[in-house]
């Protein structure tokens, strides 16, 4: 990796050089407090109690809500990522008993790229560049932060996680008043320990979101004490301290294992109060709990439902609750691949200041719906409020005047276009789109599986997904085209589930943009949802916007998301509470958030496998 021409990094050239020259690298390569690459490691915290990691091999950790899982850490040369649960859930009850609620296993999930932008903003107290992270995956129940729990960082991941902290600390410290609010004391010398003491010990626990042992405050202590005489500068060696307490899995990654009951509870294991506390703060935020967090996670104050429900209230209250929802359509809707999706040059529209408010516009109009209007969060589907920028109001046929190409304005649809709510957005048309054409396809999929949470099984493996070419002169609708997989009987058990939802948006192509015929051809956008007919893509909305199943999908997304994994079947009765109250609630959100922060998933674990 190249560096700069000043610091530590420039003149030691690895940040692990610095952990050696302290003897915190353990025999065998196994790293008890900084970041390497490997495989799927189980085994046990190393001494100190840092979750180490390393570049050899180790045991896969199971996954099943049934099954034995591995714990966090490493044996010899075990690594991070994939460790896997660290316990079992409860199993579903049979013959016909009401299901008994039992606890879903724990984790240790990595940083999504959001969150770890957040939370490096929010501890170094200022805006900060980090560039391009170790992808996220959305492969594991429709979200990232779901999936967190089950990637491991590469090598390259490595490499992304050090230039980005580089390129932080590197700017902070550059600013000397933010420098000195970071260290909270200004060091005299290279064996003014008592600064480093108290820095390591005010900042470890923020970034790691927890209180550091005492062995761990002098490992990094004498860290920085190691570097900054090495160096001769002292500023140089806080970094340095700093760089490594960013670099370990404490902060990197998060552990939800939970602890043992107390006396006299319901005999369920319970996340510990800094488990809560990162739990709460991730799931609201998106970034790293505050200090009023961290306090009462130290006083055992985050225990009880009605303080867990106190802390939501405050923090759905702050600027950045808005988070807890613009993260959520953000994560749900994968609204962060239009930023690498290409498209044909021939949708010269298509520029850089189109894709960013593509990205914004979805969480931006589910932000307004539930804290602005406190409205039904059902009318995603069917609202003409939404916001954009001078590309954007372009595309769409709005006007321009005034309007900026860096920020977004609130903005009315006309009661006379083809246009309302989620589904008819560019960043959605855009997503489920080729670089040439629109998907029906792949638009019907994603609101059968995502939005109904229907079930489309997977094409045959002989399936090919082309179209062949037609003959030369003949001209045909996507409609006309599909029309063929419905006489094939392997095709139409995915496309009768797919097609009807998404034909009904082809007067939209693949940036989303407005059109009235298709190859000169009339464009059929009728279609029907489990047996209600509609026309085009305003009633498309609107009859999802009516069907129960959507209100129930959208529940089951947000516990996904609150809790971070995917529901086990002892999870059951929680959801089936859950979706009741969001009914019989009119379908508010942030009521569906405090009952899922309240609820016994949230706040219960399954104990660890013997």
């Amino acid at each position: 990796m190249q560096r700069g021409e000043s610091g530590w990094f420039h003149k030691i050239r690895h940040p692990l050089y610095a952990l050696l020259a302290v003897g915190m690298l353990g025999a065998g390569g196994a790293c008890q407090g900084m970041v390497q690459p490997g495989t799927p490691g189980g085994g046990t915290g190393a001494a100190g109690g840092d979750p180490g990691v390393g570049a050899g091999s180790g045991g896969a950790g199971a996954s099943s809500p049934t099954g034995t899982g591995n714990s966090i850490g490493t044996s010899t040369g075990g690594s991070i990522g994939t460790a896997g649960n660290t316990g079992s859930g409860g199993k579903p009850g049979t013959g016909g008993a009401p299901a008994v609620f039992g606890p879903a296993p724990g984790a240790y999930r990595r940083l999504t790229a959001s969150a770890f932008r957040n939370s490096l903003r929010d501890l170094l107290q200022g805006p900060v560049t980090v560039g391009t992270l170790e992808p996220d995956s959305w492969s594991v129940g429709g979200f990232a932060s779901v999936s967190a729990a089950t990637v491991a960082i590469s090598a390259t991941g490595v490499e992304r996680y050090q230039a980005a902290i580089d390129s932080a600390t590197a700017a902070a410290f550059a600013d000397t008043t933010r420098r000195n609010a970071l260290l909270g004391c200004t060091p005299k010398s290279a064996t003014d320990t008592a600064c480093f003491h108290s820095f390591v010990t005010k900042f470890g626990r923020l970034a790691w979101r927890r209180p550091l042992t005492a062995a761990q405050v002098t490992r990094y202590t004498t860290l920085i004490s190691t570097v900054a005489a090495n160096l001769g500068d002292v500023n140089e060696g806080m970094r340095a301290g700093m760089q490594g307490l960013l670099l370990s899995p404490n902060f990197l990654y998060r552990l939800e294992r939970g602890a043992a009951p107390a006396a006299g509870g319901n005999g369920f294991w319970q996340y510990t109060g800094s488990e809560i506390a990162s739990r709460l703060s991730y799931f609201l935020t998106n970034s790293t709990p505050d200090t009023t967090l961290l306090d009462l996670a130290d006083q055992n104050g985050l225990q009880t439902k009605e303080a867990i429900l106190a802390q939501a209230d405050r923090l759905l209250a702050s600027p950045l609750g808005r988070e807890s929802i613009g993260n959520f359509a953000t994560d749900l809707y994968q609204l962060e691949v239009i930023a690498t999706r290409a498209k044909d040059p021939k949708f010269t529209e298509y520029t850089p200041a189109l894709q960013t408010a593509m990205i914004q516009e979805i969480p931006a109009m589910f932000q307004a719906i539930v804290f602005d209007r406190n409205a039904s969060a059902l009318e995603l589907l069917t609202t003409r409020n939404t916001s954009v920028n001078k590309e954007l109001a372009a595309l769409y046929g709005l006007p321009t005047t005034g309007l900026s190409s860096t920020a977004l304005t609130a903005a009315t649809l006309p009661a006379t276009a083809q246009r309302a709510g989620l589904l008819t957005t560019a960043g959605f048309l855009s997503i489920f789109a080729n670089q040439e054409e629109g998907s029906p396809s792949l638009r019907g999929k994603f609101i059968r599986e995502t939005i109904l949470c229907g079930i489309v099984p997977m094409p045959p493996p002989d399936v090919t997904p082309e179209f062949p070419d037609l003959p030369a002169g003949v001209v045909q609708t996507k409609r006309q085209r599909l029309s063929a997989h419905q006489t094939v009987q392997t095709c139409a058990v995915c496309h009768k589930q797919m097609d009807p939802l998404g034909l009904p948006l082809e007067n939209f192509d693949a940036i989303g943009k407005y059109r009235t015929n298709e190859h000169g051809l009339a464009i059929d956008v009728s279609g029907e949802v489990d047996g209600v007919p509609f026309n085009g893509p305003i009633e498309l909305g609107q009859t999802l916007a009516a069907n129960p199943a959507a209100a129930d999908c959208l529940v089951r997304n947000m516990y996904r998301y609150g809790t971070g994994h995917v529901e086990t079947t002892s999870e059951q009765p929680v959801l089936d509470n859950l979706k009741s109250a969001f009914r019989a609630g009119g379908h508010h959100m942030r009521d569906l958030i405090r009952d899922i922060v309240s609820s016994d998933g949230f706040r219960f674990v399954a104990a660890p496998a013997p």
